[in-house]
């Protein structure tokens, strides 16, 4: 029984390393069009985590689609380009909800 643990966490790895290259190649246009160089989709064995990292944020995105991953790529991009601006009335309630899910 442990042998069959053992092999369905190590096919779900796998399925997570294939994951994360594909969430790569798909946020690689938009990080590189606003000049991000530094990111990365980290996959942590222990528990099988998710999390998107773009320089010093880390955003959780365990079982998130990869357009859920662009999503949150998207968040960060609004919150980064607008950090100097109003965003009126709720703009505490709408950054705490983009940043939802950041660690």
């Amino acid at each position: 029984m442990v042998l069959g643990g053992d092999k369905e966490m190590n096919d779900q790895l796998e399925r997570l390393k294939e994951k994360r290259l594909k969430v790569l190649e798909a946020i690689k246009p938009i990080c590189e069009a606003y000049g991000i160089d530094d990111y990365d989709y980290e996959i942590e064995t222990y528990g099988q985590r998710e999390v998107l990292r773009i320089y010093d944020t880390f955003i959780g995105c365990s079982c998130n689609s990869i357009f859920a991953v662009k999503q949150e790529l998207t968040g960060y991009i609004f919150l980064s380009m607008w950090k100097e601006r109003s965003l009126g009335a709720f703009g505490t309630q709408t950054k705490n909800e983009i940043k939802r899910y950041w660690i």
